[in-house]
């Protein structure tokens, strides 16, 4: 037997600006990125510089290895489990490595312990969101 929500959700795309303040809003989100496995998806922390996402990882993760110079995807997003409701962002473009000395005076701090200066700049082609809400 499945449960019925007690009301109805609507989906409601979002618009560029509110992609942009939801992505600055946040401080983990998910790159996602193929490798000789096939996909994957990691979390991580970032920054926003304007439109794209700065994230520092290791040299020799695979992160680095598979993404730089690729196409990715990036996702943010916020849940509201009682509810059923929430928000997505999707950032998807290309990973580059940054130098560490280009950086904003905003930089990406990873939680993870150990060494992390691979800086990955995903230059956004398309941003795009989505917002459940209750009806």
């Amino acid at each position: 037997m499945t449960s019925q929500p007690w009301y109805s959700s609507k989906l409601h795309d979002l618009g560029r600006e509110e992609c942009l303040r939801l992505l600055q809003s946040q401080r983990v989100g998910r790159i996602a990125f193929a490798d000789d496995s096939g996909p994957d998806v990691l979390p991580v922390n970032f920054v926003m510089d304007g439109e794209d996402v700065l994230l520092t990882t290791t040299g020799y993760g695979a992160i680095a290895r598979a993404a730089s110079g690729a196409r990715v995807a990036f996702e943010v997003d916020a849940i509201d489990e009682f509810n059923e409701a929430g928000w997505s962002v999707v950032v998807r473009g290309r990973a580059t490595r940054e130098s560490p000395f280009d950086l904003p005076a905003e930089r990406p701090r990873s939680w993870a312990d150990g060494t992390r200066t691979y800086v990955l700049r995903i230059k956004s082609d398309v941003i795009t969101g989505r917002r459940l809400i209750p009806a």
